[in-house]
């Protein structure tokens, strides 16, 4: 990859200290944002048949909270993504291959997604939101066990590939003429997505020992997310100011 111009990097732009290499969308991130768009139809409340009364439109609407929590997750996905093309748009081949990689598990996982998520809120609302779910007999024995497993595989899966894209972007950080702040904010986003990983690996371990109502915690360790990235990142701010400061 040849170096970026002076009038190249002097036409885009800037964004928090970031140069937007990447505002023109290429065919790759066209390609990757049709699919994520299909994954958000794949949640629908209910894809599958129109209500036919106001009791069926009620009672399909207890599966709004599910619906929104598990488009927000795949839209956090999608947005990691696309804040990582629009400031580096990089179109090279390992750049292809990571972003087929992550439309294909998004594909593949949208559905245990959306079953994890329903499972979830009415587990935790006493069954007051989400539509009948336990009622099928297929929650016997361990699935639920088995259900946390595949979905933790595929959200550390779809967090390494976003781990990848980072990594990709500093490979190239001199023909990209990546500045401080640019990769200062790779190494953030890094550490972020590393504690998502970690905690699926966790949550993994917690399906695969716990016994009971203790599974549940297999799930309970993702809300250490809203604590454990912003202390993770604010740790990484501070070694990185340090060695700024001794450099």
């Amino acid at each position: 990859m040849e170096a970026l111009t002076d009038t190249y990097l002097a036409s885009c732009r800037r964004y928090q200290g970031r140069i937007m290499r990447g505002e023109n969308m290429t065919r790759i991130e066209t390609f990757v944002d049709a699919a994520f768009a299909f994954a958000f139809t794949m949640l629908v409340i209910s894809i599958d048949e129109i209500p036919q009364s106001p009791p069926e439109l009620f009672a399909l609407s207890r599966d709004i909270p599910a619906f929104l929590l598990s488009a927000t997750l795949i839209g956090s996905v999608w947005l990691a993504h696309a804040t990582w093309s629009r400031t580096f748009g990089l179109q090279d081949g390992v750049t292809i291959y990571l972003s087929l990689g992550l439309v294909m598990l998004v594909l593949i996982f949208v559905y245990p997604i959306k079953l994890m998520v329903q499972a979830t809120v009415i587990y935790l609302s006493g069954g007051v939101l989400g539509t009948e779910l336990f009622d099928n007999p297929g929650w016997e024995d361990n699935s639920v066990a088995d259900l946390f497993l595949f979905f933790s595989t595929g959200l550390g899966f779809l967090a390494i590939l976003i781990l990848a894209h980072y990594f990709n972007a500093l490979r190239f950080r001199k023909p990209l003429r990546l500045n401080i702040t640019e990769i200062h904010f790779c190494y953030n986003k890094i550490v972020g997505w590393l504690m998502v990983v970690l905690v699926a690996i966790l949550s993994c371990v917690v399906a695969a020992t716990a016994n009971g109502e203790n599974i549940a915690w297999a799930g309970y360790v993702y809300f250490s997310l809203w604590i454990l990235i912003p202390l993770a990142e604010r740790v990484y701010a501070k070694f990185w100011a340090h060695k700024l400061s001794l450099d």
